[in-house]
């Protein structure tokens, strides 16, 4: 099977994610090979000595390490074609007369960026105006966490963002604002000093006897570490803030920056942009709705990820139905009994690393 899909396949291929299978196909077929080579040639003539050692000394049968390098190559093999299959990334479509060839299947970020247009069709119209959302959902009083992701790139979503930050009904109910570009490695005295910094800078624009913004800023930074930090906390607890978070790529940061921004029952609001679409999702969790701000073409939309409220609304329940019913769901339950039984087993054998590995985009993270 190997070798009939290497023969209609080749890294030529322009689709990167079938060059990067082809790849991997490739390359378990050579190690196979290589072990059946081994075991043809294996001796199968009984070794004497060997029963008079102690089983701890004698050395291991070469039919043994056969035996376990085939587990190990199985293993490997349904690693890859459950890798692929089961995100359905890639579809073979055979025609008579003709070599195979390989399409792109409908992908996650398709199926929900579909998804999105429903619902924002059910809604009768787009919500562009990202700002509305932000107030009207501010009277509950809970943290909101909205998650910006663009199905092409961050193209649209910096001016979205901007329009939102800037407008005049989000300037007065917010009283700190910021606009945090991340930088990698992740440094949190870098990124608290940078929210100081424009906390301080919004909040100085609405003073008439400042002359200029940013010598006051810099007066105002010129403080001590303990008595900044301490300031940042009363103001992040006591107030309502708006944070925007530019370039979030992994979830590791998401958790140190959220022990910085703590739930209050101010109405406070974290503005997330990504351009992964697990990123963008995890850090609403798992209960979330997705809507299209703004549709730039076919292709690419703007999308906006938000906490879904508790009590669904009956047409929610019904649409949510008629998704299921028309989309194949896959779940992902027996992986994490899976994972878990091996989190189970390293700590019986003292293994103080577990390492999970896939290509990008599996879900890694969410399992």
């Amino acid at each position: 099977m190997m070798q009939s899909f290497l023969d209609d396949a080749n890294e030529e291929m322009k689709n990167n994610l079938v060059r990067t299978w082809v790849k991997h196909i490739r390359q378990l077929a050579y190690d196979v090979e290589d072990c059946v080579e081994n075991v043809v040639q294996l001796d199968d003539k009984p070794i004497f000595w060997r029963r008079l050692l102690p089983s701890w000394m004698a050395p291991p049968l070469p039919l043994d390490e056969a035996v376990e390098e085939l587990e190990q190559l199985k293993c490997r093999v349904e690693d890859v074609n459950n890798c692929y299959r089961r995100y359905n990334l890639i579809n073979f479509e055979s025609a008579a007369g003709s070599s195979s060839k390989l399409a792109h299947g409908t992908t996650a970020y398709e199926m929900l960026l579909a998804d999105a247009r429903r619902t924002t069709k059910r809604q009768h119209s787009h919500l562009d105006d990202l700002a509305s959302h932000i107030i009207t959902n501010k009277v509950h009083k809970h943290l909101q966490v909205i998650s910006l992701w663009g199905s092409a790139g961050d193209l649209g979503t910096t001016s979205i963002i901007r329009e939102t930050y800037n407008d005049p009904e989000i300037c007065q109910y917010f009283a700190c604002r910021a606009w945090v570009k991340l930088v990698h490695p992740f440094s949190p005295h870098d990124f608290i000093h940078g929210l100081m910094a424009q906390f301080y800078a919004n909040s100085c624009k609405e003073e008439e006897n400042v002359a200029t913004v940013g010598m006051h800023v810099l007066s105002k930074m010129d403080t001590t570490h303990a008595h900044l930090f301490k300031e940042f906390e009363q103001l992040v607890t006591q107030k309502a803030y708006l944070v925007v978070l530019e370039g979030l790529s992994n979830m590791v940061e998401w958790d140190v920056i959220r022990t910085f921004l703590p739930h209050s029952e101010e109405g406070s609001c974290i503005i997330v942009s990504t351009q992964q679409l697990e990123i963008a999702s995890l850090c609403i969790g798992h209960s979330y709705q997705i809507l299209e701000l703004k549709q730039f073409s076919p292709q690419h939309s703007v999308c906006a990820f938000f906490k879904e409220p508790r009590v669904r609304k009956a047409s929610q329940k019904s649409e949510a139905e008629d998704w299921m019913t028309d989309q194949p769901l896959v779940g992902r339950e027996s992986q994490i009994r899976e994972l878990h039984k091996y989190v189970g087993e390293a700590r019986i054998n003292s293994s103080h690393v577990v390492s999970v590995w896939g290509m990008a985009g599996v879900g890694k993270s969410c399992l």
